[in-house]
């Protein structure tokens, strides 16, 4: 190592925080009176603080003019420098600050299509107007992609159907609803209280598709209900089948998680029998412990649920 450098770095370690400080205090008041009473210490303790400044690193700082301290120029190349640390200090411990308060950072959820499309967003929404600092980034997958989001970390929580296999992450209990029945509001069964299976015989009907995951316990219930639905239109995803129902296509068994932003559009929601559960559950990660946001967020989460689980429950 160069013999000047190694010896600039010896006079670097040797620093002192008061010193700098002192300094630093000086520049901005002009006087060492002025920065005694900003240090909240005397006058006679700034001056020495300066002169051991000036003798650790060997450069002149101040000249005395008039009773004054008059900053060299190499003083003020030293007191930009000085203020770039202090500034960025500064906004470390506000940021530190944020984030002990849940009031900055950035939150990945993932969810199913028919939550995050539906509550997450009311939810989020909500969750943003308390904390403005917070960015919220929603992805709305399958259930499967959103279990290997949360266990390769590139989701802070994911929100899936119970059904899916949990191993690699942490899996409790969000809500269960049962299955409504939408239509438009013009559809002969919408002045009904609740629809039942045999209500639907000959109906055109709008269902999930074959891959989707609650075709299964549609056709199931169907089939032990003896009804033959006529299906007219079939889907993955439970928004597109409100939709589908809303401009007349037929009636849907969905979640109510789909159909409720659509009800101010003119939706029909009724409750369906027989019952069919729809249970989601919330994922995390196994080995990393929620942060101080995402707790917040999940916090939230839980008390939504309460009033989906009231009315559809």
């Amino acid at each position: 190592m160069n013999t000047n450098v190694a010896s600039d770095l010896r006079g670097a370690q040797t620093l002192k925080i008061h010193e700098v400080e002192a300094f630093r205090a000086v520049m901005i008041r002009g006087t060492a009176t002025d920065a005694a009473v900003l240090m909240h210490t005397s006058q006679p303790v700034i001056s020495k603080l300066i002169a051991r400044f000036q003798r650790h690193i060997g450069i002149k700082l101040f000249e005395l003019h008039k009773s004054r301290l008059v900053p060299t120029p190499e003083a003020r190349v030293l007191f930009n420098t000085i203020e770039r640390t202090y500034v960025g200090m500064e906004h470390i411990a506000q940021t530190i600050a944020e984030l002990r308060g849940g009031h900055s950072g950035k939150l990945i959820v993932g969810s199913q299509p028919s939550f995050g499309m539906g509550p997450l967003a009311s939810i989020a929404t909500a969750f943003l107007k308390e904390r403005p600092g917070i960015q919220i980034q929603i992805e709305t997958v399958t259930s499967g992609l959103i279990r290997h989001s949360v266990i390769s970390g590139k989701a802070d929580m994911g929100i899936a159907e119970r059904s899916i296999d949990v191993t690699g992450v942490n899996a409790e209990p969000l809500v269960q609803v049962n299955t409504v029945c939408v239509m438009n509001k013009a559809h002969p069964l919408a002045a009904k209280r609740a629809i039942k299976a045999k209500d639907l015989q000959g109906v055109a009907m709008i269902l999930p598709s074959r891959d989707s995951a609650s075709h299964a316990s549609v056709a199931g219930m169907f089939a032990q209900e003896q009804v033959e639905p006529e299906v007219v239109v079939q889907t993955g995803y439970g928004m597109n089948m409100c939709v589908l129902a809303l401009q007349g296509a037929g009636v849907a068994l969905v979640s109510p998680f789909a159909a409720l932003s659509l009800r101010g559009a003119g939706l029909v929601v009724k409750r369906f029998e027989p019952s069919l559960p729809i249970e989601l559950m919330l994922m995390t990660a196994v080995d990393t412990p929620p942060s101080r946001i995402a707790a917040l967020f999940i916090e939230r989460l839980h008390e939504a649920m309460a009033p989906l689980r009231d009315t559809w429950g």
